[in-house]
């Protein structure tokens, strides 16, 4: 990771953390929320940094296309 997404995750993370303080009930993390209705197995080869395995892994799963899995898969990042 460079300095860059290094001190971009840090503010994702402060800003998370003041969301969660203001509103306790209703927080979603973000990185929860960018993974709702995500098979497991995808999000889990995502994370894994095997973005083409992950890809490959929605298309047979949903049928989709590959412009819209590789759409959806990217939107997790």
């Amino acid at each position: 990771m460079s300095e860059i997404d290094y001190g971009a995750r840090a503010r994702l993370d402060y800003i998370e953390t003041q969301l969660k303080a203001l509103f306790p009930d209703s927080y979603v993390p973000f990185a929860e929320a960018t993974t709702a209705g995500m098979p497991a197995a995808v999000v889990a080869l995502a994370r894994a940094g095997n973005m083409i395995a992950a890809i490959k892994e929605y298309r047979s799963i949903t049928g989709a296309g590959l412009a819209e899995a590789k759409q959806a898969v990217e939107a997790m990042r």
